[in-house]
């Protein structure tokens, strides 16, 4: 079944809500004020904040919507009999690890400051900056810490990972004809994310400690490594399993198949690592509010995965449902789909656009205004609206010199493939080409 295969708005949709809530909760970056890590735990015993902290840490999204649409490009690449699994497997790599690349310079370059190290967590740690967003902030050089440099991971990580892993792995299933066989496929696929997840607590028990002796003993390499499978924040322990659960997804979009099946099946899987969340999320309690920028503990972790499951499941119930075309006017929404076909460039300039308007127009002309919660707040909403402007505008150019843009020059250098075109006018206001 060779098709051509249109995008799939709602993914584009979701990955726009998702950046939408990051630019919302990066308001707290703007907030020149804190609390000890004792009233912030106390400020957790409210189940309103618990909510607001697990959204927070909803980034893992990322990796699913990943997952999915890259094993839907995989899955049409395969059935292409043009395209070699090899070429696959080395596109695959090439993409994921410019996109990991593209994190570490956001990371040490463009970053949110952020508080705390491997010796003293977040929130009564040292500040943490990067070069440049650090610099404008502080009014004077900032070098990035080797924690920063070496191993701090971002949401990107997570997406690189995500292509590079679904990419290569699908591939790999796929030889020989083997993409025809869906259910030993997705059998697999579903295996392989059930243990990443599930294995995720115990490796954190026993690898944790030894990176952190790594890192505070300066054995780089060794540390950086280990950082990459259970380090802070988004390493490949859970998140490699959110990306092989998002295949799942993209597998059954791009064979169309039965929505009944997917919602019996995604529902029930979803439902149990929900609930299996819930239940040790009351048996547990929260995680101290010094873990909150460790390795996901398995109470987040279930509740986590089951409720991006089940949101995928139902988007996929609704896509496939043609009697619910109101619902499905929603996903095509303009304003959060533009995010979504924007979300590395938005993520990546968000830190250094929000910090520049503070520190040299907000802070001269209202000092203080940001030691009030609800001001920066207010401040990370109108961030939204200007980031509306700035990609409408960008719009009319095609987005040329976005990081997505950038990406498609990049990566088909590299694949000796043709560039991947944005398709601004197809994909976002639905004309045909």
């Amino acid at each position: 079944m060779q098709q051509k295969f249109q995008r799939i708005q709602e993914l584009d949709f979701l990955r726009g809500i998702a950046i939408l809530v990051m630019l919302v909760f990066h308001s707290s970056y703007y907030w020149d004020s804190t609390m000890t890590s004792t009233e912030m735990n106390n400020w957790l015993n409210n189940p309103l904040a618990i909510f607001a902290l697990f959204i927070g840490k909803f980034a893992g999204i990322f990796a699913v919507i990943s997952g999915a649409a890259n094993a839907i490009s995989i899955s049409a690449r395969v059935e292409n009999k043009k395209n070699k699994i090899g070429g696959i497997i080395y596109s695959s790599f090439v993409s994921g690890l410019w996109i990991i690349f593209l994190g570490r310079i956001h990371t040490s370059m463009f970053n949110h400051t952020i508080k705390g190290d491997l010796v003293t967590p977040y929130p009564d740690g040292p500040e943490q900056y990067s070069l440049i967003v650090g610099s404008i902030q502080t009014g004077e050089l900032q070098l990035p810490s080797e924690f920063i440099l070496i191993f701090k991971n971002t949401a990107l990580f997570v997406i690189g990972m995500s292509v590079m892993c679904s990419g290569v792995f699908l591939a790999l299933l796929s030889r020989k004809n083997n993409h025809q066989k869906l259910k030993r496929n997705l059998i697999i696929i579903g295996s392989v994310a059930t243990i990443v997840i599930l294995v995720t607590e115990p490796l954190k028990i026993w690898l944790r400690p030894i990176w952190v002796s790594y890192a505070l003993n300066h054995q780089y390499v060794k540390g950086f490594l280990l950082g990459f499978l259970i380090g802070d924040t988004y390493p490949f322990f859970p998140y490699a399993g959110f990306a092989f659960y998002g295949m799942i997804f993209g597998i059954a979009y791009y064979h169309q198949i039965d929505r009944r099946k997917v919602a019996k099946i995604g529902g029930t899987v979803g439902g149990i690592y929900l609930i299996s969340g819930i239940i040790l999320l009351i048996i547990l309690g929260h995680p101290d509010i010094t873990e909150v920028f460790q390795t996901l503990s398995i109470q987040w972790n279930l509740s986590q995965i089951g409720s991006m499951i089940l949101i995928m499941t139902l988007v996929y119930w609704i896509h496939f449902n043609t009697k619910m075309t109101k619902v499905q006017r929603i996903f095509r929404s303009r304003f959060v789909r533009r995010f979504g076909l924007q979300t590395l460039t938005v993520f990546f300039l968000e830190p250094i656009v929000g910090t520049s308007i503070k520190v040299y127009i907000l802070d001269k002309i209202f000092p203080g205004w940001s030691i009030h919660l609800s001001l920066a707040f207010v401040y990370g909403i109108s961030l939204i609206f200007l980031w509306f402007l700035i990609l409408r505008g960008w719009e009319e150019i095609d987005f040329i010199g976005s990081l997505e843009w950038i990406t498609a020059k990049v990566i088909s250098w590299l694949t000796f493939r043709e560039p991947t075109r944005l398709k601004i006018k197809e994909n976002l206001y639905l004309e045909a080409k």
